[in-house]
Parts: structure tokens; C-alpha cells; sequence
């Protein structure tokens, strides 16, 4: 799946070696570039990822070839090809930036060994710029570890339109196999749903890109609407309205919002029912990002323990979980009636609790037993729902009582135990930055980075610097 020319001034020469390399890789791109200015011309043209090139011929010799394309194109692969007598002119080859030499007249198995060293090399490199755009653009749930490369020439050629897809994970293999030469990439979303990037035949900005920079933007949007068609479970979910219809109806939610935390204080069921739906109502109108804000909001507020002061102050590590929360769940739907249960079950606890004086007594039993469940945990995306269905209370009850007896929330404490874990990883293991944060459980580094950096005094690197590592290589920070 690779482009590959040759240049020799011997027609029999080249013939031999297209017809070798177009038996060994049919799916590859052989062209026959000729020799001198010609070839120049066609190698331009074609922007190939391999050329396999002679040394003496008239016109343009090998060398100034090369040299023009080490200058102009540094990412194509030259392989020179010589005779016995040409050996220095193969060694100068290979100071002006030739990857190889081969003795005429070449075979079959070292043409082979050539372009798989090749095609590994360029899989490498792609891999290496795709990951650092990743860090320069992060996408949640999105790593480098699902993404599956087929035809990675199409990344370098930035003439070439590119289109993103998504579709289920047979009927996206089925792609790949009937026409891996137009695939360049598969990247698995999650169970359910594999992305593919296909070669495209006219230009869409929307859905495709050209350029290798642009390429995490265009996913990131077809992601979004991708989730969005799914969550709302509707075909055209980015029909919400214009930018100022959009930012009424956030504004209309936020006050809703606060009818909501105002029953939930009062303890007032019958009002707070009516104002979740009339909330529900206008979030449904919203889109997938403004939706999730707005919720993570309440939750965080709901996670304080809905306490009398007049002013709840709510801190980003709570917003984050919650934030977080949300996108586990699949649908609109699904996330309504959770909402719903946490919230008017949670009240009820709450109201139990405050009724039947029971704040006070003895609780340390099932609180020592969800104590010891967090500690002995080693998973780092342990969740307060869990928790509480661990030891049989509502998750609004144990966030009261863990701020209650630990003075911080269920959240915070978590939190704390993931930093105290990636400072020990940091400490004793070799894995980088952006390895340790998503095994504590962020997919944004640079969040991680800033909670790291609020728990220790110190960014991760400097952390390592200050315990005296030096040798550990920090992508991603």
C-alpha cells in the first residue's frame, strides 16, 4: 500500500524490478519514473514514499536526484541501486540521505526485505506524529493503543482527501479487507462502534481532511456527533437551534437548576419532581457538551450534601467526576433515570436522616466497611455508586457521611488516593506521564498534570526531578 518509482536509464532494468516488486505487493503503487528530468518530474508528481534509484545515468545522475529530493521531499525513502564499480558513489548516497544500496542485479527476497523495512518505518513515523498531535490535541477515551493503522501513505500525501466513517466493528473489517489500499486508519471507539479513514474522492471539510494537523479536529467533531445521534437516539441531533437560541436555553436550565437545589434543600418532593422534569425538558434541547455541563453541575452540588448554607462552593475535582459519570452512560434516557433516582432518592435519604436524628449515631459500621473497600481497591475509576451499593446506602448518603467523618467528599478522598498512587508510580516505574494518568484514570493529561501539580506542589516531571529521576522520558507532559 505503498508508492513506490523507479528510476534507472536501462527500460529492462526497471521493468524487472516493477514486475519483481508488483508480484511481491499487489496492492502497492509501482511506477515507472524513467530517468533524468523525466523522472524529476514524475517523482513530484507522484510524491512516492520509496524510490529506488540508479546511480549513473544521463541527464541528472543519481546523486543530484537525491540530493533534490533530501532538500525538497526529506520524508521520501531513496534505495539506491548500483553496480560493483559504484560503490563510493553508493557510501556518498548514503551520507546525502539515502536509506539503502542494493547490488544490480537485485532479487526478489531483497526488494521484499527493503519495502517491509520501509513500510515499518513509515508505520513508526506516523505513529510517533499521530501520537504527538494527540498530546498537543487530546480527545477523551481516545489513545494511541486504538488506532490501527492500514495504508499509512495516505498521511503523508497531504494532497489527498481523507474522509472519517463509522460503523460497526465487522462491517468496518470488511472494508479494510475488501480495499486496504483506501484505508488509512481504523480507530476503535468503544465496543460497539469502530471509526474508520477512508480515501475520499472530492473535498468535505465536515467529515474529511487533507492536511495531517486538521485530522484530530475533524474526529473530535465527528465523534461529538457521533455520541450525540447515539444519546439523543435521533438521526439529526445537531439541529438545536442557533448560537443564541442555544445560550438562552443554557441560561433557562442553570435556572432550573437552582429551582432544583432549592427543593432538594426544602425537601419539598412534589416540587422538586416537577422542576426535574421541566429541567429534563429543556436539557433535551440542548447539545451533548452543554448537557453534560449542566448535569455535572447538579451532581456536584448534590455531592456537598445539599447542606443549608446559602452558597455551595464546588471544586473542579468533583465537576471532573461528574463530568466523567455522565459519559458512562449510553443514552438520554438511561441517564434521566439515574439522575432522577439519585437525586429524589437521595433527598429522601437525606430527609430520613435529618428526621430521624441517625446523622448522629452509630454508622461506622457500614462506613468502616466502605473505607476499607476504597483502601483495599486497586481500581483507581472506583465509583461512588459502587461504593454505596457495596454497603447498602444511597451514594448522596455516603458522600454526606464520608464529608462528615473524613472532613472532605467521597470524591476528593478518591481523588487523593489516585494522586498518592501516581506519585508512587512515578517514583518506582519507568512507564511515562501520560501512561500513569490513564492508569490512575484521566484521559486528559493536562487535567491530570494540573491535580498533580495542586496535590504535590510539582508537575509530574519535576516531581521525578526533585526525587532525583532523570533518565525517564515524559511524553505527555
Amino acid at each position: 500500500m505503498m508508492k513506490i518509482c523507479v528510476v534507472d536509464d536501462e527500460r529492462e532494468v526497471r521493468v524487472s524490478i516493477i514486475q519483481k516488486l508488483t508480484a511481491l505487493f499487489p496492492h502497492d503503487q509501482v511506477f515507472d519514473t524513467e530517468f533524468g528530468y523525466e523522472a524529476l518530474q514524475r517523482i513530484e508528481l507522484i510524491q512516492p514514499d520509496l524510490v529506488f534509484l540508479d546511480i549513473r545515468m544521463p541527464e541528472l545522475d543519481g546523486l543530484q536526484i537525491l540530493q533534490h529530493l533530501h532538500e525538497k521531499y526529506p520524508s521520501i525513502y531513496v534505495v539506491i541501486i548500483s553496480g560493483y564499480d559504484d560503490f563510493e558513489y553508493a557510501r556518498k548516497a548514503l551520507t546525502l540521505g539515502a536509506t539503502d544500496f542494493l547490488l544490480k542485479p537485485a532479487d526478489r527476497g531483497e526488494l521484499m526485505d527493503i519495502v517491509l523495512k520501509i513500510r515499518e518505518k513509515l508505520k513508526q513515523t506516523f505513529m510517533k506524529e499521530l501520537g504527538q498531535l494527540l498530546n498537543i490535541t487530546p480527545i477523551p477515551n481516545i489513545s494511541l493503543e486504538q488506532i490501527h493503522p492500514f495504508n499509512v501513505s495516505l498521511w503523508f500525501d497531504e494532497r489527498e482527501w481523507k474522509r472519517i466513517e463509522f460503523g460497526d466493528r465487522a462491517s468496518v473489517m470488511e472494508r479494510c479487507e475488501a480495499a486496504p489500499q483506501d484505508i488509512l486508519l481504523t480507530v476503535t471507539v468503544d465496543a460497539e462502534t469502530e471509526g474508520i479513514v477512508v480515501r475520499a474522492d472530492s473535498e468535505q471539510p465536515e467529515t474529511g481532511f487533507r492536511e495531517k494537523h486538521d485530522f484530530l479536529n475533524v474526529l473530535k467533531s465527528q465523534l461529538r456527533k457521533k455520541r450525540e445521534s447515539r444519546f439523543f437516539q435521533t438521526a439529526d441531533p445537531v439541529a438545536r437551534g442557533n448560537r443564541l437560541q442555544r445560550k438562552e436555553r443554557v441560561k433557562q436550565a442553570a435556572r432550573i437548576r437552582q429551582q432544583i437545589i432549592h427543593y432538594a434543600r426544602t425537601g419539598d418532593i412534589g416540587e422538586l419532581e416537577k422542576s426535574l422534569d421541566a429541567w429534563f425538558e429543556c436539557l433535551a434541547k440542548l447539545n451533548y457538551d452543554d448537557l453534560r455541563k449542566e448535569v455535572a453541575q447538579l451532581m456536584a452540588v448534590l455531592d456537598e450534601g445539599l447542606g443549608k448554607n446559602e452558597i455551595i462552593l464546588v471544586d473542579e475535582d468533583t465537576l471532573y467526576y461528574w463530568h466523567d459519570w455522565i459519559g458512562h452512560h449510553q443514552t438520554w434516557n438511561d441517564l434521566k433515570r439515574r439522575i432522577r433516582h439519585m437525586v429524589i432518592n437521595g433527598v429522601k435519604a437525606l430527609k430520613n436522616l435529618e428526621q430521624t436524628g441517625r446523622e448522629t449515631l452509630d454508622t461506622s459500621s457500614w462506613f468502616k466497611q466502605a473505607l476499607h473497600l476504597i483502601e483495599n481497591s486497586a481500581d483507581m475509576n472506583l465509583s461512588l455508586e459502587a461504593v454505596s451499593e457495596a454497603v447498602n446506602v444511597h451514594p448522596v448518603t455516603l458522600s454526606r457521611m464520608f464529608k462528615q467523618q473524613m472532613g472532605v467528599t467521597f470524591v476528593r478522598y478518591l481523588t487523593r488516593k489516585r494522586m498518592q498512587h501516581a506519585s508512587h508510580l512515578l517514583l518506582h516505574t519507568n512507564k511515562k506521564v501520560n501512561e500513569i494518568a490513564e492508569e490512575v484514570g484521566y484521559a486528559d493529561y493536562a487535567y491530570f498534570r494540573s491535580l498533580f501539580k495542586k496535590e504535590f506542589g510539582y508537575s509530574p516531571s519535576d516531581f521525578r526531578k526533585k526525587n532525583g529521576i532523570l533518565n525517564v522520558p515524559d511524553e505527555g507532559e
